[in-house]
């Protein structure tokens, strides 16, 4: 734990508020699976929907842009970096030629505010791991970067756009010496007390910045909080008050994309989204680092969905109002109201999938035409294990297998091609010719369901939301291998 402990009462926060929130995630769907809220510094709420928990690290998706933002902000007050140092002039290795025209101009602060000059993201140009090919392609993605052309002058227009982010998480590495990851660890995660960050990475080993941050609920918070007070940590000045004054105001143009919901058109700053109340870091899927100044107050939250406005219209709808309302703290309504949301966040879990049927000891199953998992996965198996089963994946000829547990969730990995993926399934047997499992990517927002049939002896195998990374489970992974 990095943060101090207290209740809602005790920091002026009506716990009633918090329960109507969690009680209109859940009645709207919204698929939480970390919730903590920070008043005065002292975490008064928070609560993981099981098998998420407070130990996991969880994909935080664009959330990473504002970790690698931070970095930037270390090199700055470190004198070691300019936000008007030239992006090219960190990459004299370049054959001049093939940078296309329009990049002379492009500064640092540019990346930073996503105003480099292109119309609309360019990474789909750099390179679409939602192709399914494999990650052996080890040519250097930033060349390809250089090559895709800003259409504007920098600083006039604003475009969310991958490829920003990506340039600064290569510069930091070229300037620190070391991964964003490494540069953070004696600046930000040891002070804060957060673990290392895992973080997915390009062919090169970089870490790609914009996304693949691998965040504990609790480093969220911590590193709202280190906005919320200015840089300052248990008295000490790690990030600089400058740094943060510049970074979380609005910058440059806003955002005109005619589909951009109401906090996305506020403006946005060095990796922070100006929104109604406050600004923000998030990540696709429903990532939130909030930070709110004039309460006094932060919220971490991850999730798995897709309508990330309704996440925050709840907050200003139930938790804004709610902050200064509580009742006088010790008194007994009070009290019983933080102990009715603390055995409510307790209670959170996602529920597991189970069966009475029998079924057989062992059945296999081809594909179905209906799965959207990565083509490679070409067939299924379900073998009875004791009470529980294991369920086999054919990827490529290799069968990959994955413990189930019947009405819990039983931890397991996927392991093949190099990569290792932590996950977490549950299912049984629910009639005498239907098998149905569902399997977590535990370190990701990322599910994916089985259904198997006798009759037919096929399976689909369909996830409940893509990840953007991809088809294959395995490439939600951090942990590679190539021995």
């Amino acid at each position: 734990m990095s943060l101090p402990r207290s209740t809602l009462s005790a920091q002026g926060v009506d716990a009633t508020g918090l329960l109507a929130l969690v009680d209109a995630a859940e009645r709207d769907r919204l698929g939480l699976h970390s919730l903590m809220v920070v008043r005065h510094g002292h975490v008064v709420a928070e609560g993981w929907w099981r098998p998420y928990a407070a130990s996991r690290v969880h994909l935080a998706y664009s959330l990473s842009k504002t970790v690698t933002a931070t970095a930037v902000g270390f090199l700055v007050q470190e004198g070691r970096l300019s936000l008007d140092d030239r992006v090219l002039d960190h990459f004299p290795e370049l054959d001049r030629s093939a940078v296309a025209p329009g990049w002379d101009d492009v500064r640092v602060r540019h990346c930073l505010s996503m105003t480099v000059g292109h119309e609309q993201d360019a990474w789909p140009q750099v390179f679409d791991r939602m192709s399914g090919s494999d990650f052996g392609d080890t040519r250097d993605w930033v060349p390809r970067v250089f090559a895709t052309t800003p259409t504007r002058t920098p600083g006039t227009v604003f475009a969310y756009n991958q490829v920003a982010t990506y340039l600064l998480s290569v510069i930091v590495g070229r300037v620190a010496g070391v991964g964003v990851a490494e540069m953070l660890r004696p600046r930000l995660l040891a002070p804060l007390g957060l673990p290392d960050i895992p973080w997915d990475r390009d062919p090169a080993g970089r870490e790609l910045g914009f996304t693949g941050s691998h965040l504990t609920t609790e480093a969220i918070a911590s590193i709202a909080q280190l906005y919320l007070d200015r840089g300052r940590w248990q008295g000490r000045q790690l990030l600089s008050e400058a740094w943060v004054e510049e970074a979380t105001r609005a910058f440059g143009p806003l955002n005109e994309d005619p589909g951009a919901d109401d906090d996305w058109r506020r403006g946005y700053g060095y990796s922070f989204w100006m929104q109604r109340v406050g600004y923000r870091g998030d990540g696709a899927y429903g990532q939130f680092l909030v930070v709110l100044p004039e309460h006094d107050t932060v919220v971490a939250i991850t999730a798995e969905q897709s309508r990330m406005q309704s996440t925050l219209d709840l907050l200003w709808e139930h938790l804004v109002p709610a902050i200064g309302r509580g009742g006088p703290a010790g008194s007994g309504e009070s009290e019983a109201a933080d102990r009715a949301l603390a055995e409510r966040l307790a209670g959170l879990e996602i529920p597991a999938m189970s069966g009475d049927a029998l079924g057989p000891d062992h059945a296999e199953f081809s594909r179905a035409s209906a799965s959207d998992l990565a083509a490679d996965y070409t067939a299924v198996s379900v073998t009875r294990d004791g009470a529980d089963f294991v369920l086999g994946l054919n990827r490529r000829g290799e069968w990959l297998r994955v413990p189930v547990g019947r009405g819990l969730w039983s931890e397991g990995e996927i392991v093949a091609g190099g990569a290792t993926l932590p996950v977490v399934a549950s299912g049984g047997w629910v009639d005498e010719d239907t098998f149905r499992a569902e399997v977590i990517a535990i370190e990701s927002p990322h599910r994916f369901r089985i259904e198997a049939r006798l009759r037919s002896s096929d399976a689909d195998l369909t996830w409940r939301m893509v990840p953007l990374t991809g088809y294959d489970p395995l490439w939600l992974a951090t942990r590679w291998s190539y021995a």
